[in-house]
């Protein structure tokens, strides 16, 4: 099997307001079933990155968002560091993609851009994607 250039998303219903800051970042779901920003739980459920912004800023529990999921290659939003093509991505508490630690998850590999100045986006091929090689 080969690997989809394309990454699959879906609509959940968003658990805070999301502005243009916000795009790219790892997603979670709270136990509301909620869109959040980073992981919620220590061993991590990220389920995507954040695709699209919220139109209110009462959006709360009520609007749905794009959820870019972990699979294929898509961008994600980082943290200042020194990560750049061949680094493995993980998900900090806010979102932002790091290096991963010993007890937190590799979501992907960059494979385009470095990480720099915290904010700057990149292009990561997901784990779930190179499940299917």
């Amino acid at each position: 099997m080969s690997i989809s250039e394309a990454q699959p998303s879906v609509s959940l219903i968003a658990g805070a307001t999301f502005t243009n800051a916000d795009l790219y970042k790892f997603i979670a779901v709270n136990s509301s079933g909620h869109a959040v920003i980073g992981p919620t739980t220590a061993a991590g459920n990220v389920v995507g990155v954040l695709l699209s912004e919220t139109g209110t800023t009462s959006a709360a529990g009520s609007e749905p968002v794009r959820i870019g999921l972990l699979s294929g290659k898509g961008p994600v939003r980082m943290a200042g560091s020194t990560l750049a093509a061949g680094g493995t991505v993980a998900a900090s508490s806010n979102g932002l993609g790091i290096a991963p630690s010993t007890d937190q998850a590799q979501l992907g590999i960059i494979v385009s851009g470095s990480s720099g100045s915290t904010g700057r986006v990149v292009t990561v091929l997901f784990q779930a994607g190179l499940a299917d090689v």
